[in-house]
């Protein structure tokens, strides 16, 4: 996931960048002290999923900021930042998510983000059907970390740790890789999935399971399409 914080107190931005990463959440994180920068961010159709937004701004207030997100389009959600309870009927015009009491507590924190990411893979119904040597199986987007090639073999690296291996050319499933967005080949015998990417380094990705992908010498696009697809322009094609 992708997260925007905006509030005009930096301390505040802090408490909560630092709760978000004691949370088991992985992805990125951007900051605003003012909430006409956010929006131009989103104007800008940053691939956000979720923004944290203080009630009580200087010039746009984040309630404002909300309404204007919304009429830009914005489908994520929004989770308000506030000092009183008083905002939480104002927060249901904007279809936000939930609401915190400031200073953020980092349980609550945590909790939110894992609803907000089980909701929207209760939501990403993209995939793939394999068949291996023992079952036939369809294997959602969102469980793959990327997908190699060895040999006449290849095999879908997952999330959780996990393989799946099946006997078959990478031209076969490549077209129905690459028509999700989210997909990209990073070498001849890698494809990437750039949602569970966690960090490029060199020239090798490394990956939220734990795992790492070379980048081929001579792919000098791999970066600018990952930044890209953090902060960019692309909706996945085939999530609903």
């Amino acid at each position: 996931m992708n997260i925007l914080i905006c509030d005009d107190i930096d301390s505040e931005v802090q408490n909560l960048e630092k709760a978000i990463k004691a949370s088991d959440f992985k992805g990125n994180i951007i900051c605003f002290n003012k909430g006409a920068d956010a929006l131009s961010c989103l104007l800008s159709e940053a691939k956000i999923d979720v923004c944290f937004l203080d009630v009580l701004m200087p010039q746009m207030d984040g309630i404002t900021l909300a309404r204007k997100m919304r009429g830009a389009n914005y489908r994520g959600e929004i989770v308000f930042l506030t000092t009183t309870k008083e905002y939480a009927v104002d927060s249901y015009d904007v279809k936000a998510y939930s609401y915190l009491l400031k200073p953020p507590n980092a349980a609550k924190v945590a909790q939110i983000l894992k609803e907000i990411e089980s909701m929207h893979k209760a939501q990403d119904t993209a995939g793939i059907t394999v068949t291996t040597k023992t079952m036939k199986r369809f294997l959602f987007f969102h469980e793959i970390s990327f997908v190699e090639v060895m040999g006449k073999k290849v095999y879908f690296r997952l999330l959780d740790g996990g393989d799946i291996e099946i006997y078959t050319a990478l031209y076969e499933i490549l077209p129905v890789l690459l028509a999700d967005s989210r997909f990209v080949q990073c070498h001849r015998s890698f494809v990437v999935n750039l949602d569970a990417v966690l960090k490029i380094q060199g020239k090798e990705v490394f990956f939220r399971c734990g795992k790492k992908a070379p980048i081929a010498r001579n792919n000098t696009e791999f970066d600018k399409q990952y930044i890209k697809w953090v902060f960019g322009k692309g909706e996945m094609k085939n999530n609903g």
